[in-house]
């Protein structure tokens, strides 16, 4: 085969209709994502039970919650690290059953954590299986974004990706619903029955990963991992055959057999060096804000008075701000309160982001909606920042302060949050998609971790962090400049491995002819 030439294989599945493959592909590989946001997520709207149970009826301590909450974060990022790698080096399929199961095994774990009696030992296994918890769900994010790239045809690769992403947004909805159902059913209890609460919800996480294991091994490996990296041809069109319902005719030759540059040289570093540069500064930037918005939104909330706190967890400005949540109150009603809070905020603004991202980023392009979304989550937090004293009245401005909060998390999922998770699994070849994705994801899991530090410092100066998180997103807006537009491209013409535009050669045309393979317009 001629050099550039792009294999016949690779061509159908750019060009393929849209088909049912393709959304059982977004639901296995989006389940995947529901479990991680559900178990990001859900840990924060249960540590006040640990505070109940385990320090004496009072608020957890700042320090003891940063831990936990930053455990699985810490974790994520040797996960997207080693994982990433080993999705190049021992292919996407293999390495993403492991990363499943080891996400069942730390949920329940987690659940199961021992020493009742003992809060240090309670703690600390607790930490130790979420950051096990935490490697699983790092791994899970190149492998998930590297497969749906590469199985999606080139018009809605986007729109697919995108879906898959979108099932974090489900997760978080899933995670307040089971929160409140389950301290629901227990709030008439005793409270010495705060363990089963928090421990069943964490539990649960393991359920949506083991349901979808079966399915996950079902899947072949992508195409472009069999052709380009394994170098088999055959293989590829014979799985390809099967999965689009047609017959693709083999090839003796695969492409990639020139320009095998690592990712250590130079020439990586011309070709890509910027990429990988606005890749991972970007998702740094978008995590910062992202998760120390997310994690901490129970304590938000309290300081500006939507939700009653504990005296010593509420940071006053003036003699009316913050009501007063004392030891003898309900500590399933306080769980109650904070889990229909953080559903209320991502049934109305999180999840519509999502879907606005599925809908408009083939259409509009990842570029513009990156550069979109960090314009207004700077509008917004301004809005919340500049007279952020009168939203802490006693006039109910709270209530403007939440819609105010919300639409942040709207553009973050309409703009960067999705964007971030997409560019990675595009921009760079198929030998090292899966690597890159896990660096700009690590990086991006970094700025997570100094998100919720950042919060912890400045939790009585709420102010003074969103004017940060302005700076943040303004960097972000430089960086997205590295970038260029990938949208309706295929994989190859992105990365330099086929002449951009190239037509698709006589023999192809055939085959796609005849088996009715035609363009979905988006």
């Amino acid at each position: 085969m001629a050099r550039n030439q792009q294999l016949r294989v690779l061509q159908a599945l750019d060009v393929a209709r849209t088909q049912l493959y393709h959304f059982m592909a977004i639901g296995i590989a989006g389940m995947g994502f529901f479990t991680d946001a559900y178990d990001l997520f859900s840990l924060s709207l249960v540590v006040d039970l640990i505070g109940q149970r385990y320090y004496t009826g009072g608020p957890i301590p700042t320090h003891i919650s940063v831990y936990i909450n930053a455990a699985a974060l810490c974790g994520t990022v040797p996960g997207q690290l080693v994982f990433g790698w080993l999705g190049d080096k021992m292919g996407r399929k293999r390495i993403y059953g492991v990363t499943l199961l080891l996400m069942v095994f730390c949920s329940l774990a987690s659940g199961f954590t021992f020493g009742k009696s003992n809060y240090k030992s309670v703690v600390t296994t607790l930490c130790f299986f979420r950051f096990w918890l935490g490697v699983s769900i790092g791994g899970d994010y190149p492998l998930s974004a590297t497969i749906m790239s590469e199985y999606a045809n080139k018009r809605t690769r986007g729109a697919f990706m995108s879906a898959v992403f979108a099932m974090q947004g489900f997760g978080n909805v899933v995670a307040g619903l089971v929160g409140m159902i389950t301290s629901q059913a227990f709030k008439k209890s005793s409270p010495d029955n705060i363990d089963f609460v928090w421990r069943i919800v964490l539990i649960f996480g393991a359920v949506p990963a083991l349901l979808t294991y079966y399915w996950r091994m079902k899947m072949p490996e992508t195409a472009r991992y069999t052709a380009l990296i394994a170098k088999d041809a055959d293989m590829a069109a014979a799985d390809m055959s099967a999965v689009l319902s047609m017959h693709i005719a083999p090839e003796e030759d695969s492409l990639g057999s020139h320009d095998q540059y690592g990712l250590f040289s130079s020439e990586f570093r011309q070709r890509h060096g910027l990429h990988l540069l606005g890749t991972t500064v970007c998702w740094f930037i978008l995590d910062v804000t992202f998760y120390s918005l997310n994690l901490c939104m129970k304590n938000i909330f309290t300081t500006v008075g939507l939700l009653e706190g504990h005296d010593d967890e509420v940071c006053k400005v003036n003699s009316c701000q913050g009501a007063s949540y004392h030891k003898a109150d309900n500590p399933f009603q306080r769980t109650i309160d904070i889990t229909a809070v953080h559903m209320a905020i991502a049934a109305g603004c999180t999840l519509p982001g999502y879907f606005f991202a599925v809908a408009f980023i083939d259409r509009i392009g990842r570029v513009k909606i990156q550069l979109l979304g960090f314009t207004m989550m700077t509008v917004f937090q301004l809005c919340l920042a500049i007279p952020y004293y009168k939203w802490q009245e006693c006039n109910h401005n709270k209530y403007g302060f939440a819609v105010m909060y919300g639409l942040i998390f709207f553009f973050a999922n309409f703009g960067p949050n999705t964007t971030t998770f997409i560019f990675p699994a595009e921009l760079f070849p198929a030998r090292l998609r899966s690597t890159c994705h896990g660096i700009s994801g690590a990086v991006g899991k970094i700025g997570a971790i100094f998100g919720v530090l950042a919060f912890s410092v400045l939790r009585c100066r709420f102010r003074t962090l969103l004017f940060v998180l302005v700076g943040c997103n303004l960097v972000g807006i430089v960086f997205t400049l590295l970038l260029p537009e990938t949208k309706g491209k295929s994989l190859e013409e992105i990365t330099g491995e086929i002449e951009e535009g190239q037509p698709l050669d006589d023999a192809a045309a055939v085959v796609n002819a005849a088996d009715g393979i035609h363009v979905v317009p988006v």
